[in-house]
């Protein structure tokens, strides 16, 4: 029996989307970027009326939210004003001729010395750096797990980022995935926390798989990026 799967990208974050339950047990093998398919997490479309996902990492492990895969979702279903749930969390998507835009809740931020710690389904922890490039993002995402300082916040992702005049540099390192070109959560998450407070409701980010717009309102934040078809085919059982 042969199962059709899509594999997508939005700013470089790869995703494998399926509505086989059977490739659940298969994470860690089709994850793998040397001999699998290779991609940063897995959409699982568990209904399609009113529709709903769950998103894997690919260390088999779930995540609470995935904006850069609702957008994916969004785009091959050209879905327009749509809402899209995972776990307890919903969103709206409005896809375009490029890729899509995802709307959400204001996620809830607090401050930590120079540390903001975000949660918008997923945790986040974020620091301003002058050069993100310079950074061991590994190494300072495994000092932060085990530091005491962060153990009421599970299984975070961790970014970096740097402001200029016209856009903010961003880099991930997200929980079960490692380091990704781009995370859509993380994101909206690091530009609300910048964005709070101020009369600012829009900024542009760059991570290295591309660019997000991130805007917001008095009950909402949103963000637009491209979304790609990488290729589509069917898994052998």
């Amino acid at each position: 029996m042969k199962t059709k799967y899509t594999k997508m990208h939005s700013n470089g974050n790869e995703f494998l989307i399926t509505d086989d339950i059977r490739q659940l047990a298969k994470i860690k093998t089709l994850g793998n970027k040397k001999n699998g398919l290779g991609f940063d997490q897995l959409l699982y479309i568990k209904n399609q009326e009113p529709f709903e996902i769950l998103v894997f990492n690919s260390d088999g492990s779930e995540a609470d939210n995935c904006i850069n895969g609702l957008r994916c979702i969004a785009y091959l279903y050209g879905l327009k004003h749509k809402e899209i749930l995972i776990k307890d969390n919903k969103f709206i998507v409005d896809s375009d001729e490029k890729g899509a835009t995802v709307t959400g809740s204001l996620p809830q931020v607090k401050k930590h010395n120079d540390h903001y710690i975000i949660k918008f389904g997923n945790n986040h922890i974020a620091k301003e750096h002058n050069d993100i490039n310079l950074i061991d993002l590994e190494d300072e995402y495994l000092k932060l797990k085990s530091s005491k300082k962060f153990k009421e916040v599970p299984n975070f992702n961790l970014s970096v980022f740097q402001i200029s005049k016209d856009q903010i540099d961003i880099r991930t390192y997200e929980n079960g995935a490692g380091e990704t070109l781009s995370c859509g959560s993380a994101t909206i998450s690091v530009a609300y926390a910048l964005l709070k407070g101020t009369n600012k409701n829009e900024l542009l980010f760059t991570s290295r798989g591309g660019k997000t717009k991130v805007y917001k309102d008095d009950v909402s934040i949103s963000s637009s990026a491209d979304a790609v078809i990488i290729e589509q085919g069917y898994l052998n059982e």
